[in-house]
């Protein structure tokens, strides 16, 4: 009997920085025992079709020629023919597009954070249950091997988190930055909460609320900004965010922070910046019977450090024992992976062939609640966009 398989198609809509890393990663080769393929099979752009054909082959696609190219992203949604459409553009417009997206019946992976705030992307879920569609937040840190191990292997072991460090800085914002970037540019989004504050805080959802949900809030938030040429851009956050439980020893506390200028490699291209090693951890979990520290940088870890702590954890000599696990990426960036999570999905519900069954959204829990922290943050360091960016 042959093996079942899928070929996964998916629509771009928007030739983003992010999809220039999205698409080579979705289209690396694969073993021959994978079930799931993916080929990229249309796109929407603002660019001419003879820039989309370049970019298309500039980044590894194979049937370049074969991609039906759209001016509108409107048509590609209601007319083209595809699985599952990858939304890369500026997070002010993921609300609307993300709305059109599921209304049209099309399974949706949007990138992080999925809207502005937590109510816009309430509405997307249930606008994916309503039409029958699967909906994700593409925060493909969560779906790596080490952030995974840490979740199912590590936290059931180490005892009660007490608290959690968790830092992204690196220069986003250098020299050779233009003025017109989207990173300063406030109208698209720009700010290192949301770029950058969304990965810090997934890692403390990981560590507080990966074994069971808890009750959460922020309650300490400062932002020290950055004056650009369309308006002050926030920069260096600050986050505190208390656990409460039913017993004392139950409460924990995380401290999250940001920044988009502080020192940290200059090395081109933007995304080698990533791969230089910092002297510190970005990532620190203490719980009652050990600490766990991740590397820099948070967003594609591939080790895991824990330092064990109490008798039932020291060597021959006395002395409390440490541990280096090695979790890496088999391929790539690894943004393939989270690609794999809910291409997998959208082929069980096809296999189902149950077309008018309620739609979902895989991992919805998580993503509200680090939207919610966000919101709170905002409020209480009083970071401030243009309202109609919030707009439900």
């Amino acid at each position: 009997m042959a093996k079942e398989t899928f070929r996964c198609r998916w629509a771009l809509l928007s030739l983003s920085t992010i999809a220039c890393t999205f698409v080579p990663d979705l289209l690396l080769p694969r073993d021959a025992s994978d079930p799931i393929t993916h080929e990229v099979v249309a796109l929407s752009t603002t660019k001419t079709r003879e820039n989309a054909e370049k970019w298309l082959q500039e980044n590894g696609v194979p049937n370049a020629s074969s991609v039906s190219i759209y001016s509108s992203w409107e048509e590609m949604l209601t007319s083209a023919d595809f699985d599952i459409v990858y939304i890369s553009t500026p997070h002010p417009l993921h609300y609307k597009q993300v709305l059109a997206a599921l209304r049209a019946k099309r399974h949706v992976l949007v990138e992080k954070p999925a809207t502005m705030n937590a109510e816009q992307y309430r509405r997307c879920v249930r606008c994916a249950k309503e039409n029958g569609v699967v909906l994700m937040e593409a925060m493909w840190t969560r779906y790596l091997p080490a952030a995974r191990y840490l979740g199912s292997e590590i936290l059931p072991r180490i005892g009660a988190v007490k608290r959690v460090f968790a830092d992204f800085s690196f220069p986003i914002v250098s020299p050779d930055l233009s003025e017109e970037s989207r990173f300063l540019d406030k109208q698209a989004g720009a700010g290192a909460l949301l770029d950058q504050g969304v990965y810090a805080l997934t890692w403390v959802d990981i560590a507080l609320n990966y074994l069971s949900p808890s009750s959460t809030k922020v309650v300490h938030a400062n932002s020290i900004g950055i004056k650009t040429t369309k308006g002050d851009v926030d920069d260096l956050n600050t986050v505190i965010i208390s656990k409460t439980g039913e017993k004392a020893s139950d409460s924990a506390v995380a401290i999250v922070t940001t920044s988009m200028t502080l020192t940290g490699s200059s090395n081109k291209p933007f995304y080698n910046r990533l791969q230089v090693k910092k002297p510190a951890p970005c990532v620190r979990i203490e719980a009652t019977d050990a600490q766990v520290s991740i590397p820099f940088p948070p967003i594609r870890p591939q080790e895991i450090h824990v330092q064990w702590y109490g008798r039932n954890h020291v060597d021959e000599n006395g002395t409390e024992k440490d541990e280096v696990i090695q979790k890496p990426v088999e391929r790539g960036w690894g943004i393939w992976y989270q690609a794999d999570v809910i291409a997998k999905r959208v082929w069980e519900r096809k296999r189902a062939g149950s077309p008018s069954a309620e739609g979902e959204a895989i991992g919805a829990e998580e993503s509200i609640r680090v939207l919610e922290w966000m919101d709170e943050a905002r409020n209480l360091a009083g970071i401030k966009y243009d309202p109609q960016l919030d707009e439900i």
